[in-house]
């Protein structure tokens, strides 16, 4: 796609745009389990309502990509998404039985789990005809979380359902500066037609998402319980926004860095050595009950998570055909972040309830550990890919 003098002139709408997604998903991801927590739910009740959105999420995004790759722009995909979304939240102050708490996470998550994989296609696409880079635009959502985590950790001391209409306000205002943002056509969109399917032909990209599922399996379980978790430790809701705050600022490194790391050392080390931070990650949790070294500890992150999201978005981009560049964004969401996340929410969960939470980060460093030991093996099947 040529783009003109009119797309170039706006540049910075991304990073804004950017800002705004991000600091929408801190407010409601980090402190849902902390509301969810408040109303007495179980560790297996609390993880069924948060691996409910990946459940969904495993059909939405399949589809919305579709759609996306076969509308006229993928903007008004997205635009539909965030409006809808936005406008949802507000149904969680009608009730806070456990049914109906379900039944809302269903509706938002059709809606909500494909903006993120929809938008860094748009995104990246765009780039691919610039001189801009993905790394420094995804640092303003990065940068976005990290300051709302604070500011809301501050906001809701009192009123932890405060979260909702917070969400709501900033989706609002997000949906307003999409109008904005660069369109990006759907290829599919003039008659031709490819099969999502072909994205399952790569064999590589099939590995490289068999691999971080393990890792993103544990990240899932640390986004469920992590708050729970840190809140029993003594840390306030302020201090535990702090704690994220660091977190993620943390991803600012590989955020500027990170194509010159992947050219570099190439995707395959890139992605070993993400599942190695983390597994000293989820032993220092596992063993450590002090709030501040757990604190320190949240470095770590800007070296697992990021590290992943990054890698893969960039490959995907790069390596699948622009006809399905939406489906393969959203393909890598459903199966490294959807599918993870129900394994890491229910599965850890129930094992919380059985074994405490701290165990269950054991167990998490012992699973990436045997996945390194296991995919490390195969990558050297195969040519680096850089």
């Amino acid at each position: 796609m040529k783009y003109t003098d009119e797309n170039i002139r706006y540049p910075y709408i991304f990073p804004v745009f950017y800002g705004l997604i991000y600091m929408s998903l801190a407010v409601f991801s980090i402190f849902l389990p902390v509301y969810l927590d408040s109303l007495k739910y179980s560790g297996t009740q609390i993880g069924i309502l948060l691996a409910l959105g990946s459940f969904i999420a495993l059909f939405s995004q399949p589809l919305w990509g579709i759609v996306s790759d076969r509308s006229n722009t993928k903007n008004g995909v997205l635009k539909l998404l965030i409006v809808a979304s936005s406008t949802i939240m507000l149904m969680f102050y009608f009730s806070s039985s456990f049914y109906y708490i379900f039944f809302t996470i269903v509706i938002l998550s059709f809606f909500q789990s494909s903006i993120f994989p929809i938008s860094d296609a748009i995104t990246l696409e765009y780039m691919i005809s610039t001189k801009w880079k993905f790394g420094p635009i995804r640092l303003a959502g990065t940068l976005g979380y990290a300051l709302m985590a604070v500011l809301a950790g501050s906001i809701i001391k009192t009123n932890i359902s405060g979260i909702f209409v917070i969400s709501f306000l900033l989706g609002l205002i997000t949906f307003f500066v999409a109008f904005r943002v660069p369109k990006i056509k759907g290829h599919q969109s003039e008659g031709k037609r490819v099969s999502v399917l072909e994205l399952f032909k790569n064999k590589e990209l099939m590995i490289f998402m068999g691999f971080t599922v393990t890792i993103h399996s544990t990240l899932a379980y640390y986004n469920t319980f992590f708050g729970i978790h840190y809140k029993e430790m003594g840390a306030s809701n302020s201090l535990l926004g702090w704690a994220i705050f660091i977190a993620s600022v943390s991803e600012v490194f590989f955020l500027l860095l990170g194509d010159k790391v992947i050219g570099r050392f190439g995707i395959k080390r890139t992605l070993l050595g993400a599942g190695f931070i983390a597994v000293i990650r989820w032993t220092l949790l596992g063993l450590i009950n002090n709030i501040y070294i757990i604190m320190i500890s949240q470095v770590l992150h800007g070296f697992t998570f990021i590290v992943l999201a990054y890698s893969m978005a960039t490959y995907i981009n790069k390596k699948v055909h622009k006809e399905l560049r939406a489906s393969g964004q959203t393909l890598n969401a459903v199966i490294c972040l959807g599918l993870s996340r129900i394994i890491g929410s229910i599965g850890g969960g129930a094992l919380s309830d059985k074994i405490g939470i701290n165990q269950v980060f054991i167990y998490s460093s012992f699973m990436v550990t045997i996945s390194l030991c296991i995919f490390g093996f195969i990558f050297v099947k195969f040519k680096d890919e850089k």
